[in-house]
């Protein structure tokens, strides 16, 4: 039997590589749960390397639960969006996630990424895995792993701006904070100069509930689409809409008598907002 200390050592780890492989908080779960089950029936004393041999079965069975479902997420109806993370200071399992350098946005462009792509991605860029130590989760050669890593950044178009990370965080901050003023009181001028021109806002409902089923280009139509919805629901008092830290960012949780229903999350260029993430889902959606 695994004891406490055990999985405070290894799970915030195994969790995070499984959020970010997937994108989802209880399928993340289920998989680390069954992980260490299956690691109990083995012989750890003839294991050299726990951390490592945890993180490959991790990743293994990320990589498998994408391949089943990829069907699912091709005929999902509307934009399918990844689960958001409403960050508890006090989990510890969420503690990597808080130091997190992927961002939302960027988790989303991982769903353009192959299983395996998406495997070599994320344990190079979130976690700093050397490529051999890669090439050993995965089976393959070093040589395959660095052009899988190139091959990803391309098609996601990724940039490194880790080290400029703070200010962009400090500028979103302040950004949603506008966001949130301008919307709730129908500023549409106001909303207009803070989006880029060429803003994009997703919309996740799944069919659960109504939502935008195509993603909302230029700014304009954003903000229209922004302030038709105030118009409909700002007035009513059953709405609460505040800022929440959302996968280590700044984002905004509206709730209908404490009822989470609506979680929104930005990503910031050249500083003005140029995506929008609103996820609706009820089962993406944090139970209060």
């Amino acid at each position: 039997m695994l004891d406490e200390a055990f999985y405070k050592e290894y799970k915030p780890l195994l969790f995070s590589i499984a959020y970010r492989m997937i994108g989802t908080i209880s399928e993340a779960e289920d998989i680390i749960h069954d992980v260490l089950i299956d690691f109990e029936k083995t012989n750890s004393d003839q294991i050299i390397n726990i951390k490592a041999f945890l993180c490959k079965m991790v990743t293994n069975r990320s990589i498998d639960y994408l391949k089943s479902a990829q069907k699912q997420r091709e005929v999902y109806i509307g934009p399918w969006l990844p689960e958001p993370m409403i960050i508890d200071d006090s989990n510890p399992v969420y503690a990597m996630v808080i130091q997190d350098n992927i961002s939302y946005a960027l988790l989303t462009l991982l769903e353009q990424l192959s299983p395996v792509e998406r495997a070599v991605f994320v344990l190079r860029e979130a976690f700093g895995y050397e490529f051999d130590e890669i090439a050993s989760f995965i089976n393959k050669d070093v040589v395959n792993c660095r052009k899988i890593l190139s091959r990803a950044r391309k098609k996601i178009d990724y940039k490194d701006n880790r080290n400029n990370r703070h200010v962009e965080e400090a500028k979103l901050q302040q950004l949603v904070q506008t966001f949130l003023l301008a919307a709730t009181t129908g500023n549409m001028e106001r909303l207009l100069q803070i989006l880029s021109n060429d803003a994009i806002l997703y919309s996740d409902g799944g069919g659960r509930v109504k939502a935008a089923v195509v993603p909302i280009k230029t700014k304009e139509r954003v903000a229209q689409f922004i302030t038709g919805l105030i118009r409909k629901f700002g007035s009513d008092d059953e709405l609460d809409i505040g800022l929440v830290t959302v996968n280590g960012q700044c984002g905004i949780m509206i709730k209908r008598n404490n009822q989470p229903e609506n979680v929104v999350c930005f990503e910031v260029e050249e500083s003005q907002i140029k995506y929008i993430f609103s996820i609706r889902n009820p089962e993406k959606l944090p139970k209060s």
